[in-house]
């Protein structure tokens, strides 16, 4: 190319703000767009991008993702890129891979999540690790959350314990710095090890960090079953103790028992809101979620992470214990085992010869298999695995989905696992086609506002700058879809399978993506190619 100007042609653009759809040409100078209106004027030596019959959209902000670690490794946030998301937020439900902790323990713990970690890690702060993000050859741009698992074993260590005064001081000091080197905000893994030993004086304190710094706190609540209303008003009085705006991550209600009441957790959102609690939240468009395997295990498994959990099911005595207490009710957590079953349960992430045949059965069928009860046939295949399985738990009803997506207050993020090996969950490679193709007739949720949820709302949200919007002095991460053929293709049985309808993907003004690989403009091929953006806020 000649010129750094490119020029999208005769698309419907939809800028991001939830104003109306119009006909209009979007010129990009360098990494920015410079104007958007119908008929202008093309540089003689601009690139063109027909948009004919295609509608012009800003690139997607995925709120919820667990990139942290794909975000390294070439390819792996194709994914992402090919559904048109152009940035993603990382360090989400608490897991992420920095700071680094002395122990390996919480790298292994959280690779069913993030996939597998770097064994030699070129950082050790947080600032490191942005600045290993930066200089990454990756295609799509970072913003990350600081975890709150790895900040706690950065001090605390992975016991199950209360943090000392000390530490939590520390823990604070080693957060501002991260807010200072551009972190977007705090994310908790209430649900989780290390973070769920965390009392109340501790998440205070780092609240009230987030707060002064008018960043964002991003919560996995503690249950989204049963006690999903008391997990509601743990994090609104976390909000009202520090005065910071919270975030509550892919909103759901869980378990057979509860579906039909997303009515009732929206009703005690507004109601919040009105009480002055600053809450959003994220939804995926999907009635199954994954996690990993070791989260099925009693809370007490894990007080040191999966040394103690493996410990648990290699012991008979202890493994009676476990397979015991998965039979009952527990009184924080929700009893995935117990409220779901085992034929809601699907194992993927196999990497022993004689397993990778069960690869996405669900766990009744590989009991059955085996011939031995479930709870027993889980035990001996994480202990196997050595704690690297993760599952998909069909958990979910779809009325409820349709429910939270439609309050104005929700975005969207895919919570996709970027897993190295085996299945995943389709939400990894459909969620945002998903929503704009299955979702848009609901009730409040038609295209323009859908856009607006998946690109300006969450910009402004999580603080990302001049992103979310098609408009002069914005960056230039832009989407060209054909609505006529939008539609996600993964399924839970074929799910790395990329979806149809995205024509083009531009991060930082460079074509990032198209299906042929490059666009022909003026006799020449403009090729896809790897962005280099800068992280947001740094």
């Amino acid at each position: 190319m000649t010129t750094n100007a490119l020029v999208i042609r005769g698309g419907t653009v939809v800028d991001g703000s939830g104003s109306p759809e119009q006909p209009a040409d979007v010129l990009v100078e360098g990494e920015t767009i410079t104007a958007v209106q119908a008929g202008l004027h093309v540089p003689p030596d601009a690139a063109v991008i027909d948009a004919s019959d295609r509608h012009v959209l800003p690139g997607f902000i995925d709120v919820h993702s667990h990139d942290d670690v794909a975000a390294l490794k070439p390819g792996f946030l194709d994914p992402k890129l090919r559904q048109g998301v152009t940035l993603n937020v990382v360090g989400n439900c608490g897991h992420g891979c920095a700071p680094v902790c002395a122990e390996a323990e919480l790298t292994s713990y959280s690779a069913p999540i993030l996939g597998r970690v770097p064994v030699a890690m070129k950082w050790r702060s947080f600032p490191d690790y942005l600045a290993a993000i930066d200089a990454s050859a990756r295609t799509t741009n970072v913003a990350a959350l600081v975890p709150h698992g790895p900040l706690r074993a950065s001090v605390v260590g992975i016991e199950r314990r209360t943090a000392t005064r000390t530490e939590t001081a520390r823990m604070c000091a080693i957060l501002d710095e991260a807010l200072d080197a551009g972190a977007a905000g705090l994310s908790l893994g209430l649900m989780y090890p290390p973070g769920n030993a965390a009392g109340e004086d501790e998440l205070t304190a780092l609240a009230r960090v987030v707060a002064r710094r008018e960043k964002l706190l991003v919560a996995h609540l503690r249950n989204e079953a049963d006690a999903i209303l008391t997990s509601l008003q743990e994090l609104a009085h976390l909000a009202k103790r520090s005065g910071c705006a919270v975030h509550v991550s892919h909103l759901k209600v869980t378990s057979p028992a509860n579906h039909g009441r997303m009515p009732e957790v929206l009703d005690t959102l507004d109601a919040l809101r009105a009480e002055g609690v600053d809450v959003t939240a994220d939804v995926y468009p999907y009635d199954a979620g994954s996690t990993t395997a070791a989260s099925l295990f009693p809370p007490w498994t894990a007080d040191r992470g999966l040394t103690s959990l493996l410990a648990a099911l290699d012991e008979p005595a202890m493994r009676r214990q476990v397979v015991d207490d998965l039979q009952r009710p527990w009184v924080e957590l929700e009893n995935y085992f117990l409220t779901i079953g085992p034929e809601r349960i699907r194992l993927i992430g196999f990497t022993l010869p004689e397993y990778q045949r069960f690869e996405g059965w669900s766990l009744a069928d590989v009991a059955h298999a085996q011939d031995a009860p479930a709870a027993e046939c889980l035990a001996d295949l994480v202990l196997a695995e050595h704690g690297g399985l993760s599952v998909v738990l069909f958990q979910m009803a779809e009325s409820d989905i349709r429910t939270a997506l439609a309050w104005p207050w929700t975005m969207v993020g895919s919570d996709g696992l970027p897993l190295d090996h085996g299945s995943v969950h389709p939400r990894l490679y459909g969620t945002f086609p998903r929503v704009l193709s299955k979702y848009v007739a609901e009730p409040g949720l038609g295209f323009v506002e859908a856009v607006r949820r998946m690109t300006a709302l969450p910009a402004s949200r999580f603080g990302l700058g001049r992103r979310g919007l098609v408009a002069p002095g914005h960056a230039a991460d832009l989407v060209v879809v054909n609505r006529s053929r939008l539609a996600d293709r993964a399924t839970y049985n074929t799910p790395r399978v990329f979806p149809e309808g995205i024509d083009a993907v531009l991060v930082g003004g460079r074509l990032a993506w198209s299906p042929a690989g490059g666009i022909v403009s003026n006799g020449r091929l403009i090729r896809a190619e790897v962005t280099g953006s800068s992280l947001p806020g740094r």
